[in-house]
């Protein structure tokens, strides 16, 4: 199964930074992957990696379902399936060996189980319909509903429904590794949410400035595989209560 990380970014280089570097950082086969970010603040100039791509528009879509939808049709046609990659967010590199295991049998996956940011740990968090940075979905499913609606806000949730509506399958992928992969950054990044700036916030970012910037270089701003393994360390050491 081929897969494609989808990431919509606007004014996040450093975010952006870490984002690719996760990529680049997956287990799974780097023949069988790509990664597209789609960038609509003309921030960067157009370009590639190692499986990675930049395309960097300078106009703005109207809205974030628009431009989610604009990404997923930028991948390879040989592309099998989508996982999500928010920008300001984290993976894991085993995110998409994870994914692909369960999309072997399912329309799209959305974990149970997620990492929270604290600043200096994570923390495991349950979830169930939240989190859309942790989602994947194959690419049939997707053309099937007819992907994202036109809408800023609740687009993760409106696709959601229309997965729901068409019945489709859901599978999760801490079944295939127990292992969370995903970390879910809440202030803790150099950057805030769109969920956490009120109506207007798509607008509201627009009106800041854009650094521009020639070339990308990938990295992590923290030691995220420390981070996991201490936090794994720390639930395998709790005492089990009968």
């Amino acid at each position: 199964m081929k897969l494609a990380a989808i990431c919509c970014t606007y004014k996040r280089p450093n975010e952006l930074a870490t984002a690719i570097e996760c990529f680049l950082r997956q287990d799974y086969p780097a023949d069988l992957r790509e990664l597209i970010v789609l960038d609509d603040a003309g921030q960067y100039e157009n370009q590639e990696g190692d499986g990675w791509r930049i395309v960097s528009l300078p106009f703005r879509f109207r809205t974030l379902g628009e431009k989610r939808n604009a990404s997923a049709g930028l991948v390879s046609p040989n592309i099998d399936a989508y996982c999500v990659w928010d920008d300001d967010d984290v993976y894991l590199p085993w995110h998409m060996t994870a994914a692909a295991a369960v999309l072997a049998e399912a329309d799209y996956t959305i974990p149970t189980v997620i990492y929270n940011d604290k600043r200096n740990r994570v923390q495991r968090k349950s979830n169930q319909y939240l989190f859309h940075g942790a989602w994947s979905f194959r690419r049939e499913a997707f053309e099937r509903v007819g992907g994202y609606p036109f809408i800023q806000s609740g687009q993760d949730q409106g696709l959601l429904r229309r997965f729901k509506a068409a019945k489709l399958r859901r599978a999760d992928p801490i079944q295939y590794d127990p292992r969370p992969s995903y970390v879910y950054r809440w202030f803790t990044a150099h950057s805030t949410h769109i969920s956490a700036m009120g109506a207007n916030g798509y607008e509201r970012l627009g009106q800041a400035p854009a650094q521009r910037i020639e070339k990308v270089k990938p990295r992590w701003d923290a030691d995220w595989l420390r981070l996991a393994n201490a936090e794994l360390k720390e639930a395998e050491d709790e005492p089990t209560t009968v």
